[in-house]
Parts: structure tokens; C-alpha cells; sequence
């Protein structure tokens, strides 16, 4: 829809207001209020020791883009809120919530 007086449209979007192809499950952990900053949100994650092997969607430091596959840092469990899993690098630095798991 445009503005006719201004030739501007009359409401804007960017990218980061669209609805993006995350997984369902991660949409609904992001909609959580984990009471920290979650530096990135974890699908089909599969443990190895303390790490986990997943993919990777709202990478906040921008190195992964969605839907890549990672390997974590060591990492601790904080707890669980609505099924999902919130953990903690052992660092204490970066946050993580795991919104599906594999099982081995």
C-alpha cells in the first residue's frame, strides 16, 4: 500500500520482522523469557560428552547462519522451562536452549 501523498509506502519491513524457516520448536523457545541472553538456539541436538553436535538458528554473534551445523562448547545444564533446555558454556559467557534432542 502506498502513501500517494508522499510516494512512500505506508508501512515498512525488514528483514528481521518476517517470519523466518526456523523450526517450529524454535519459534516457540524464542518466544520463552529465559532471563538472559540466549546467544543461540540449538535443534536436533545430539550430545557427545558435554557438547552437543546441532544446528543452529538466531546466532547472535553472526559467525553461523540458520540451519548450519555446530559443535558447542562445553556446556552445563541451567534448567528446563516448557520442554526445552536452557544451558550454560562452562565459561559461563554464552547461553544456549536446546529445542530438540536426538536420541543416540
Amino acid at each position: 500500500m502506498i502513501n500517494h501523498l508522499s510516494k512512500q509506502p505506508l508501512f515498512a519491513l525488514d528483514s528481521d520482522s518476517l517470519v523466518r524457516d526456523f523450526p517450529f520448536e524454535v519459534i516457540q523457545a524464542q518466544g520463552i523469557d529465559w532471563s538472559v541472553t540466549i546467544d543461540a538456539f540449538l535443534a536436533d541436538a545430539a550430545r557427545a560428552g558435554r557438547r552437543y553436535a546441532a544446528l543452529v538458528y538466531g546466532d547472535r554473534s553472526g559467525v553461523n547462519q540458520d540451519g548450519m551445523t555446530i559443535a558447542t562448547p562445553p556446556l552445563e545444564y541451567v534448567e528446563a522451562r516448557s520442554g526445552f533446555k536452557l544451558m550454560r558454556s562452562v565459561s559461563g559467557k554464552d547461553y544456549y536452549v536446546i529445542t530438540s534432542e536426538l536420541s543416540m
